[in-house]
């Protein structure tokens, strides 16, 4: 798999983050494209801590 087509499930896999939807499909063709589990959790770790600050501005803002 392209680096490409992984950007393409990076990006995918954010989407169903701040949608809180499933997302073990996409973990699973990140693995089957040769990411670790532990790349994937960095990954979903800096995307969480992004989702909560906005949240958090959102709130003060308000």
């Amino acid at each position: 798999m392209s680096a490409r087509d992984q950007q393409r499930l990076l990006r995918q896999l954010e989407g169903h983050m701040r949608q809180c939807r499933a997302r073990a499909d996409i973990r699973r063709e990140l693995t089957q494209a040769g990411m670790t589990a532990d790349d994937i959790w960095k990954f979903e770790c800096a995307v969480r801590r992004q989702i909560r600050e906005e949240r958090t501005q959102r709130r003060a803002a308000a």
